[in-house]
């Protein structure tokens, strides 16, 4: 027994381990602080701290068997992970979404479950073969990729399902997928989320308005274009919906001609991407931009070693809606400063390289998508998360992983990075063909050898 627990401390991978602990460690501090700073939050640390512990539980399973089983049972898990998240809408909604399961004891987040059945499921459809380096071959995977993001997306889940496109891009890279059919797939993407669409506007405030001299008008022969006469004071300028333009043709009804994308968004998730374009607009930092402009006064607030003792620490910490959740880096900023969110995100960057470490030196190319994929959805979620709390992105309710409040989350995450370590554990020797060169797709992948390989 003790000879097995020292070789499995000498081939697991330290750095990553340590900095798993360590930024769950800092969430723990930074939910703590929002807790004294809102005596409703309280509790909320103790709940994180036992989060924490069951994932070092999580952490540890996954990495001790061997990963290529895991890859067996990808399309059961993966088919199970789509039963729980078409269930979750014939369970009673939290807050207008059919998010959660309700277990009792905890709430359970079939969405943060999908996000790693997913990276397996793909793993193991994608390690041999050479059907994706076709256009049409991208067919299948993208079909893989749209049907879980279609669910999560009707909860609705705009963050999560967000996650799943970056994730199939990177590993379809990976696996040699030609790069111009990838591109190609992003421009008509681009086209269809840009598509100008008219939208009527309410003729009788319009006119009031433009009565008021609140417009200013621009003749384009039958077309007229209208746009806010910005020489008012801001509390004179009328708010209007982001648009591309706002426009008339003869004596016509006025149009907005919006992008489809904020067609076809939830109301709250429209009314965030118009907060983040419009941050500098006053009206839009009291209504539709509270949530950033707050998050953005605290981590000012931090400045370089963090908030001190300072006498409106609290109260700045109290206006932070969801301080806790998708803004803990915000709580960071605000507790710590500038240097403690460099120090996070220093952590994640040796989860990264350490990370690409293990894919690079792994020749299964099951192992190696899989790593991918972990390392591809760790880097979209800080990504986002980071954006989106400092205004280079719109909110999208993106946690940051291992930091922010939740379980679902927390313990999905530490199932990946639990399998990222079991890759570098259990590295293969390849005998025969080199990886990714598209061999038969019922080929066996090597077996595996070192320490830990039974």
């Amino acid at each position: 027994m003790l000879d097995t627990l020292k070789r499995y401390l000498r081939y697991t991978s330290w750095p990553i381990l340590a900095s798993v602990v360590a930024l769950m460690t800092l969430g723990v501090l930074a939910i703590r602080a929002s807790e004294q700073a809102d005596p409703d939050m309280t509790g909320f640390a103790a709940k994180q701290m036992a989060f924490a512990g069951a994932g070092i539980v999580v952490f540890i399973a996954a990495t001790s068997f061997p990963y290529a089983r895991l890859g067996r049972l990808a399309y059961p898990l993966f088919g199970a992970t789509l039963v729980l998240l078409v269930a979750v809408f014939y369970l009673p909604d939290v807050r207008g979404s059919h998010r959660w399961i309700d277990l009792k004891v905890v709430r359970f987040q079939p969405s943060e479950l999908a996000k790693l059945t997913f990276i397996i499921l793909l793993a193991w459809y994608l390690r041999y073969g050479d059907h994706y380096r076709r256009l049409g071959g991208l067919i299948i995977p993208f079909l893989l990729t749209l049907v879980p993001m279609g669910l999560i997306l009707k909860e609705p889940d705009l963050g999560t399902a967000l996650l799943f496109l970056p994730t199939l891009y990177f590993m379809l890279f990976l696996a040699g997928a030609k790069l111009r059919h990838l591109l190609t797939i992003v421009g008509l993407g681009t086209l269809v989320v840009l598509l100008p669409v008219p939208r009527g506007v309410d003729a009788e405030t319009f006119q009031t308005q433009r009565d008021g001299g609140r417009f200013e008008t621009v003749q384009l022969g039958p077309v007229k274009l209208f746009s806010v006469d910005r020489s008012l004071p801001w509390r004179q300028q009328p708010e209007v919906p982001a648009a591309y333009c706002r426009f008339q043709i003869g004596e016509g009804r006025v149009f907005d001609l919006q992008p489809l994308s904020l067609r076809v968004l939830k109301g709250h998730q429209s009314r965030r991407i118009e907060g983040w374009l419009r941050q500098n607009d006053p009206r839009i930092e009291q209504g539709k931009g509270y949530q950033l402009s707050q998050s953005k006064i605290v981590l000012g607030a931090g400045k370089l070693t963090g908030r001190g003792e300072w006498g409106d620490a609290d109260a700045t910490f109290r206006m932070l809606p969801d301080d806790h959740t998708d803004f803990i880096y915000s709580v960071v900023g605000g507790q710590w400063g500038f240097l403690g969110c460099l120090f996070v995100l220093a952590l994640y960057g040796v989860i990264f390289v350490f990370g690409v470490e293990i894919a690079v030196l792994t020749y299964d190319p099951f192992g190696r998508l899989l790593a991918v994929g972990v390392l591809a959805l760790l880097l979209s979620q800080v990504v986002i998360n980071v954006g989106m709390t400092m205004g280079l992105m719109p909110i999208t309710g993106m946690t940051l992983p291992l930091v922010s409040y939740g379980g679902s989350s927390l313990v999905v995450n530490c199932a990946a990075l639990g399998l990222l370590v079991n890759i570098g554990q259990r590295r293969p020797i390849l005998l025969g063909r080199r990886p990714f060169e598209y061999g038969e797709r019922g080929e066996k992948p090597p077996a595996p050898y070192g320490p830990l390989a039974d």
